[in-house]
């Protein structure tokens, strides 16, 4: 697989362009010039926004809260108060920068000094305390997680922005933000070098991106010259590293929504370095090794199936999430030279709105303040939603079709081979969705609420993970296994995909080992015809799921339209149906898909040895 960028790429500009005096990552408060020059939509929207919640009390997590995750899986106790005492410390801090006035500083102040106070920056689903018997925050052995790095940046950034009128306003706070950020976080990354997280030469994480762009602003802001450059040349070499291990195609196997945490990330971190660096990065992506980065910022746009919904697979949502930071997006189409891309990211401005100001992760200190300032951005023409069809990202076995390129009207199929031992993994070899005038109908469920069983050995027994909740046969009655040992090679055609699930499945003893699934989209239908000895078993079923319940009737099976769009019609050769439907009964599958869901069990006759299935939109 060729890679977006070459090793070393990255960290050879580093070592040659960075700047050597004190970086200046952002304007401080007291550039009144810049500050004061804002949008002033975004002026009133922060100042309004912060306003909203001082005076009141603050969030502050519990141990009971932290304790839970150990105790019943539950991690969404603790991360809400996390979240909620962020998003507002965060807009504390960017409406002092804005309007500097005392009881706003004090009121950055008072959200910093309990950041300090809180025993653990590390989130409880990650920390190695609970491994060690514990149910207490083991501060003696701080653990550098997502968590600990989202703090060290609001930390960084906070001082950043704020420093003199912090210093002005609590002598000694900033001192000690440098202590519990060093200590907690800086320290042991330097230290240790065994966080898993970094990933190796020969797999990629996630993780690594999102916490080594959040330890670059907090280097520059707690750390002297040479420590400082310590920390940073460790920062480079890990976005390099996974840089080098994404395909040269741009595709992100986590979909669309880890796009925002992990690739993104690493743009947001070349912007940064690119102002380091005196304009390099910009450069080498224009005519030089990072040029593979162009791909990578039209990710989002490639799986873009309507206004607000993107093609689900993996763990991540059909629905786009709200208050997605766009001007990330934007900021890394115009680091790339990819007019178009900022232009689709601009569709989503809302004048006057910071759209991640209420994200809970998607959108940090740095995030929002490099919105504000971006004077570019408030004034971006909206550019049309690039709607491209075909699409092939063949790394990760993907494809997408729709009846008309640049319109969501009718329908749009998708495809997914590969294998089974992708990030955030589901078993769905072979799966299709299909999506009616822009909206998902024939589904890829995506992710539920996370828990300790979410990434534990246990994952595989969550239903909307098996195969046999995806869009996919089960050959002799038999389900797809997790593994990079299972996998299905994805051949594009012109109007389609041939899949080859050959390999996806753990076949019988003295079975004939063959199942091909032709996908084509042509004259406004869709068709998926599977070809295999085991087709007609009679322990075989072809599974396709969907939002809501279908209709049974005399000439096929009707899908419901939802969100405006128009039903999809479904023929198919002759077969028994049967319909199971779930309640779902999860706030993150229910906010795509409602509150039931359905599958179809499709039993070709016996004996058949090929089987079609038809929709059109109607």
């Amino acid at each position: 697989m060729d890679a977006l960028i070459p090793r070393g790429a990255l960290r050879e500009l580093w070592t040659r362009s960075r700047r050597t005096d004190e970086p200046l990552l952002v304007p401080p408060s007291g550039d009144r010039d810049v500050w004061d020059a804002i949008d002033p939509g975004a002026r009133a929207f922060v100042l309004a926004a912060a306003e909203e919640s001082a005076g009141t009390a603050w969030p502050h997590p519990l141990l009971s809260q932290w304790a839970a995750y150990a105790r019943t899986g539950d991690r969404i106790g603790y991360e809400a108060v996390v979240f909620a005492r962020d998003r507002r410390l965060r807009l504390a801090v960017l409406a002092a920068a804005i309007d500097p006035m005392p009881d706003r500083v004090a009121e950055a102040a008072d959200g910093l000094a309990l950041l300090c106070e809180q025993s653990t920056w590390c989130w409880p689903a990650h920390d190695d305390a609970f491994t060690r018997g514990l149910r207490a925050p083991d501060t003696t052995r701080p653990f550098v997680d997502l968590g600990a790095g989202e703090e060290a940046a609001l930390a960084g950034w906070a001082v950043l922005l704020l420093g003199d009128a912090l210093e002005k306003a609590s002598p000694g706070l900033v001192a000690r933000l440098r202590r519990e950020t060093n200590a907690r976080v800086l320290r042991p990354f330097v230290r240790r070098r065994d966080w898993a997280w970094e990933g190796t030469e020969g797999h990629v994480h996630n993780w690594a991106p999102w916490i080594h762009g959040n330890l670059i602003p907090a280097a520059v802001a707690f750390r002297a010259r040479a420590a400082r450059a310590e920390v940073l040349d460790l920062c480079v070499d890990g976005l390099d590293r996974y840089l080098a291990q994404l395909p040269a195609d741009g595709a992100i196997d986590e979909g669309f929504a880890y796009w925002w945490q992990g690739a993104a990330r690493a743009l947001d971190a070349l912007s940064l370095l690119d102002g380091l660096t005196g304009g390099e990065v910009a450069a080498a992506v224009a005519d030089g090794p990072l040029r593979g980065l162009a791909e990578l910022v039209r990710f989002p746009e490639r799986v873009q199936l309507g206004a607000e919904w993107s093609a689900s697979f993996s763990d991540t949502e059909a629905r786009n999430a709200t208050g997605l930071p766009w001007h990330a997006l934007y900021r890394a189409a115009r680091l790339c030279g990819q007019d178009d891309t900022a232009g689709f990211a601009a569709r989503y401005r809302e004048d006057g709105v910071l759209r991640g100001a209420a994200a809970d992760t998607a959108s940090g200190l740095g995030r929002l303040s490099a919105e504000v300032l971006d004077e570019s951005w408030w004034t971006a023409p909206r550019g049309p939603a690039p709607l491209p069809s075909p699409v092939e990202l063949a790394s990760i076995g993907f494809g997408l079709r729709r009846r008309t390129p640049g319109d969501t009207a009718g329908l749009a199929v998708t495809v997914k081979g590969g294998h089974n031992a992708e990030n955030h993994n589901h078993n769905d070899l072979g799966s299709i969705s299909v999506a009616v005038d822009g909206v998902p109908l024939l589904a890829d469920f995506g992710r539920a609420t996370y828990t300790a069983q979410t990434f534990s050995a246990a994952r595989y027994e969550l239903w909307y993970v098996t195969s046999g909740w995806h869009s996919a046969p089960l050959p002799y009655g038999r389900e797809q296994r997790a593994g990079r040992e299972w996998q299905a090679p994805v051949r594009a055609l012109d109007d389609g995909w041939e899949i080859d699930l050959s390999a996806a499945y753990p076949w019988p003893d003295e079975a004939e080992i063959s199942w091909l699934r032709t996908v084509r989209l042509g004259d406004g239908e869709v068709s998926v015809r599977d070809e295999g000895a085991a087709v007609g078993h009679p322990d075989t079923r072809i599974v396709v799921v969907c939002a809501g319940v279908p209709e049974l009737r005399p000439d096929g099976v009707r899908i419901p339209g939802r969100e405006g769009s128009a039903d999809l019609l479904l023929s198919y050769d002759p077969a028994e149906v049967e319909v199971e439907t779930r309640s779902v009964a999860d706030p993150y599958l229910e906010r795509s898909w409602g509150p039931e869901v359905s599958r179809l069990l499709f039993a070709p006759m016996p004996g058949t040895t090929s089987w079609e299935l038809r929709g059109m939109a109607g």
